[in-house]
C-alpha cells in the first residue's frame, strides 16, 4: 500500500469519526447510513483513481460525481433516470429539499427531527467533508489543514448538542487526524523498514523507533489530558429554549422538540418565575406547543416566519376556533409575571392572551399564539398579561360540531408505523362513549384512575417509534408519557390533539403570589372543539397534577374499564372487533393504513438502530480479524507451494508465525541455522521435534543455498515416496505435520494461557497486515 492510499484512508476514517460525533444532532440515526456510505464513496473513488491514473487533480473530479451520484440515488427520487441521472425536474426538487432543510436548521433546536430535507444536508455535508479532507490531505498534501473542516464540523455538536460532546466522540475524531498527521510526514511515526533492521540488530530483535515511541506518547497524553481536563470544570447551565435571530422583516423561530425519553423534570427547586392573579383557580402557564409526531418525537410545525408587525403590544388575535358565545361568556383576566431563573425566548403565558404589556420586540405566532422574542430573552422581565378564563361547559363540548377539515387533517396526522396496539387501546377504552368529548373524557379517566398507570421519573425503556406501545405496557412515566400518549391515541380516534409545554401553575405564598420552580415544568395535551377551540386536558396522575379541570369530567360517569388481555400493549395480533355502535364512530384497526404494526420499504430499513448494529459488527470483526486473517494467510502460503524449495519455504515461514505466537521472538538478521539453536535453546523439545526441527532448517537452507533439494518428509518416509507426494500435491500435509510436531512440542512447554491465546488469537496475519500497510 502506498503513502498516499494509506493517507486518503486515515483521511476517510477522519471524516467518518466526525460524522458520528454529529449524532446527538438528530433524533434519529437513519441519516448516518446515507451519510457514511458517502464518505465511504468519495473516499473509495479517490483511492480507485489514484491507483489507476497516479492523477490526483482527475481524482478530486471524480469524487465530486460520486457524491453528486449518491445525492441522486437518494434523494432524487423519480425525478431521476434509472436512479442515479439527472432529468429536467431533479434540480427543482434537490432545491426545494436544500430549502426544508435549511428551514428545519433555522427553526428547530437540537436534537432536530430527521425529516428529509434535513437529511439531504447531512449526506451531502458528510460527502464534502469528506471530499476537503481528501483534498487537503491526499491532493495537496497538507494534512494539517485537513484539521480546519474536521474541527468546524466537531465544533457544531460541541456548541449545539444538550451537554455537549462526549470524550468518546472527541478521541474518535482526534486519533485519526493524529495518525493521520503521522502517517503523512517521511520522519513521522510510519517505520521505515531499513531503519527498524537496524535497530533490530543493535537491539537483539526489538524494533521500536525512540522516536515513534516519544511522538505517541505526547500524543497520548495530549488526548488524555483534552479527556480529563474538560470533566473537572464545572458544567454551564443548558438552555432548552434558545432562537436565532435571522434577515429581513421576520424572525426564525427554533423550537423545543419534546423526546419521549427526556424528562421535563429538573433538580432545582429554586424559584424561577413568581406571579400575582386574579384569578382563582390559576391555569398551567403554556410556552409553546408541539403539533407534528414523527412516532418518537412531538415537534412544533414548519410554518411561515413571524411577521414583525405581530408584535403583542398591539393585541393578539381571538384564539383559534374561539367563538364569539363563548368567548363573550368568559372572564378576562388579568396575571403579571416577574422571571427570575428562566433564560429563554418563548413569554410564559395564561393562554389564551388578549395582551401583553411588555418591554422590547415580542411576536405572536398566529396559529398557537406561542410568544416569542426579537432579540429579547425573559431573564429579569416583569410584564402583564390580559387573558380570558374560558370555562367551557360540559354541554358546549358535547355538542361541539366536528372540527373543519383542514384542522382534522393536520392535527389528526399519525406515523404510518405506528403499533398497532395503541389504535386498539384508544378504541377499547372509548368503546362505551359516543361523543369527541365522551372519548376525550374516557382516555382521561383510563390514564388517572382505571387504567393502573403511576407516576414515575423514569422513562419507559422504549425510546424510539414504539415509545407509546412501551408505556401502554409499562404503565408507568412521567408527563411526557402521559399527555403524548393521550394526544396520539386521540388522533388515533379522529380527534385534533396536540401537546403543550409549560408549567403547572406553582405553590402560593401568604402574600397572595404564585411561586414556579423549575420542578413545575410539565407537559399536558390539548385537543380541539370546534367553537371552544384548544381546550386543556390533564391525563397526568393527581400526585403530579392534582385535580383535573372541571369541565373534563362527566357529570355523569363513563362506564369505561381497562382495555382487557387482549388488547394488552404486548400482543401482537389484532383484537377482538370493537362493539358494532362504535365501528362507525372510529377508524378500523384492521383496515386503517396508520395503525399498521410493521412497515417495509426504504423507512422500516432507516429505523434500524443503526448505531447498535454497526458497534456489534465492529466487535465481531474486531474478534474475528486475527483468527481469519492467520487462516487466510496460511491457506494462500500452502497453495503456492509447487516444487521441494516453495514448500520448504512454506514450512518455515508457518513455523516462524506460530511460534512467535507463542511467544519465542526471532531477530530479523537472524540466519534459519541460528534461529533453529535459539529454539532449541529456548525451550527443551523431545527428541522427535527437535529431528523435525532440523529436517526444515536443513531443506529451507537448501532452498535458499543449494539446490533446493533436501528432503522435508519424515525420516521413515521412503525417498520415492517423497518424491511421489510432491508430485501428486500431498508433500504440503506431510511437511504441515512436520510443523505441527515442533509446534505441538514448544507448546507444552508454555503456560496454558499462552497456548490458548495462541490458538484463539494468531497474529501472523495481523502482523503480516501491519508489514504490508507500512511498506512505502
Amino acid at each position: 500500500m502506498t503513502r498516499s492510499a494509506r493517507t486518503a484512508l486515515w483521511a476517510g476514517a477522519a471524516s467518518a469519526a466526525a460524522v458520528l460525533a454529529m449524532r446527538p444532532l438528530v433524533v434519529s440515526s437513519g441519516w448516518l447510513v446515507g451519510a457514511l456510505g458517502a464518505v465511504c464513496a468519495v473516499t473509495g473513488a479517490g483511492l480507485l483513481v489514484r491507483a489507476l491514473t497516479h492523477r490526483r487533480g482527475l481524482a478530486v473530479l471524480v469524487q465530486a460525481l460520486v457524491l453528486l451520484g449518491v445525492v441522486l440515488a437518494l434523494f432524487g427520487g423519480s425525478t431521476t433516470v434509472l436512479g442515479v441521472l439527472p432529468s429536467g425536474s431533479t434540480p427543482e426538487r434537490l432545491a426545494q429539499l436544500f430549502d426544508d432543510g435549511v428551514q428545519v436548521v433555522r427553526r428547530y433546536s437540537v436534537p432536530a427531527v430527521d425529516l428529509r430535507g434535513l437529511r439531504l444536508l447531512l449526506v451531502a455535508g458528510s460527502g464534502l467533508l469528506a471530499l476537503a479532507v481528501d483534498l487537503f490531505a491526499v491532493t495537496l498534501r497538507r494534512p494539517a489543514l485537513a484539521g480546519l473542516p474536521l474541527l468546524g464540523v466537531l465544533a457544531v455538536p460541541l456548541a449545539l448538542a444538550p451537554g455537549g460532546s462526549g470524550a468518546v466522540t472527541f478521541a474518535l475524531v482526534a486519533v485519526p487526524y493524529l495518525v493521520l498527521l503521522a502517517g503523512t510526514s517521511r520522519r513521522g511515526w510510519v517505520r521505515s523498514p531499513a531503519r527498524e533492521d537496524r535497530a533490530a540488530l543493535r537491539r537483539g530483535g526489538r524494533s521500536r523507533s525512540s522516536a515513534a515511541a516519544t511522538a505517541g506518547g505526547t500524543a497520548a497524553v495530549a488526548i488524555a489530558v483534552a479527556l480529563a481536563v474538560p470533566a473537572a470544570v464545572p458544567a454551564l447551565d443548558e438552555r432548552s429554549l434558545t432562537i436565532d435571530t435571522g434577515p429581513g422583516d421576520t424572525i426564525a423561530v427554533i423550537n423545543p422538540i419534546l423526546n419521549l425519553k427526556a424528562s421535563l423534570g429538573a433538580r432545582s427547586d429554586s424559584t424561577i418565575i413568581t406571579y400575582q392573579t386574579d384569578q382563582e383557580d390559576p391555569a398551567p402557564l403554556r410556552i409553546v406547543t408541539a403539533d407534528v409526531f414523527d412516532g418518537e418525537t412531538w415537534a412544533p410545525s414548519t410554518g411561515a416566519d413571524i411577521p414583525r408587525s405581530q408584535r403583542v403590544q398591539d393585541g393578539l388575535p381571538q384564539a383559534p376556533g374561539l367563538g364569539d358565545a363563548v368567548r363573550d361568556q368568559s372572564q378576562p383576566r388579568t396575571t403579571t409575571i416577574s422571571v427570575r431563573g428562566l433564560d429563554q425566548t418563548y413569554l410564559p403565558l395564561p393562554y389564551p392572551a388578549l395582551r401583553v404589556e411588555i418591554g422590547g420586540e415580542w411576536l405572536y405566532e398566529s396559529d398557537s399564539l406561542n410568544v416569542v422574542g426579537d432579540g429579547e430573552t425573559t431573564r429579569g422581565r416583569q410584564y402583564a398579561v390580559t387573558h380570558l378564563q374560558v370555562d367551557p361547559t360540559e354541554q358546549e363540548l358535547r355538542s361541539a360540531p366536528e372540527a373543519p377539515g383542514e384542522v382534522r387533517s393536520r392535527y389528526t396526522e399519525l406515523p404510518d408505523a405506528l403499533p398497532q396496539v395503541v389504535g386498539e387501546t384508544a378504541a377499547e377504552v372509548t368503546a362505551d362513549a359516543g361523543s369527541d368529548y365522551e372519548k376525550a373524557a374516557a382516555l382521561q379517566r383510563y390514564f388517572r384512575s382505571t387504567g393502573g398507570f403511576t407516576y414515575s421519573t423514569t422513562a419507559p425503556n422504549d425510546g424510539g417509534a414504539d415509545a407509546v406501545a412501551a408505556f401502554l405496557e409499562q404503565k408507568s412515566g412521567f408527563c411526557v408519557q402521559f399527555a403524548s400518549a393521550m394526544a396520539v391515541m386521540s388522533r388515533s380516534l379522529g380527534i385534533p390533539a396536540r401537546v403543550a409545554i409549560g408549567f403547572l401553575p406553582g405553590d402560593e405564598g401568604t402574600d397572595g403570589r404564585w411561586r414556579i420552580s423549575a420542578q413545575d415544568a410539565h407537559a399536558w395535551p390539548e385537543l380541539y372543539f370546534e367553537g371552544i377551540g384548544w381546550v386543556r386536558f390533564e391525563p397526568t396522575p393527581a400526585t403530579r397534577t392534582g385535580q383535573s379541570p372541571s369541565y373534563s369530567v362527566p357529570s355523569t360517569p363513563l362506564n369505561t374499564p381497562a382495555p382487557s388481555s387482549s388488547a394488552a400493549p404486548s400482543a401482537v395480533g389484532p383484537s377482538a372487533a370493537a362493539p358494532t355502535s362504535t365501528a362507525a364512530a372510529t377508524p378500523s384497526s384492521e383496515t386503517d393504513p396508520r395503525y399498521a404494526e410493521t412497515v417495509t420499504g426504504w423507512d422500516r430499513f432507516l429505523a434500524l438502530p443503526w448505531g447498535w448494529i454497526l458497534g456489534a459488527l465492529l466487535l465481531v470483526v474486531a474478534a474475528l480479524t486475527p483468527w481469519v486473517s492467520a487462516a487466510l494467510l496460511s491457506r494462500r502460503r500452502w497453495a503456492r507451494v509447487h516444487d521441494a524449495a516453495s514448500s520448504a519455504e512454506a514450512a518455515w515461514a508457518e513455523l516462524e508465525d506460530r511460534v512467535h505466537d507463542l511467544g519465542v521472538r526471532w531477530a530479523p538478521s537472524a540466519t534459519p541455522r541460528q534461529r533453529a539453536a535459539s529454539l532449541l535453546g529456548y525451550a527443551e523439545l523431545p527428541p522427535a521435534a527437535a529431528a523435525e526441527l532440523q529436517r526444515v532448517r536443513a531443506a529451507v537452507e537448501s532452498a535458499r543455498f543449494g539446490a533446493g533439494t533436501a528432503p522435508l518428509a519424515p525420516a521413515a518416509a521412503p525417498a520415492g515416496g517423497v518424491v511421489l507426494a510432491q508430485r501428486t500435491g500431498q508433500a504440503g500435509r506431510l511437511v504441515r505435520a512436520q510443523v505441527d510436531v515442533v509446534v505441538d512440542a514448544l507448546a507444552a512447554t508454555r503456560p496454558r494461557w499462552s497456548r490458548w491465546r495462541a490458538r484463539l488469537l494468531p497474529m501472523a496475519g495481523v502482523r503480516r497486515g501491519l508489514d504490508w500497510w507500512d511498506r512505502d
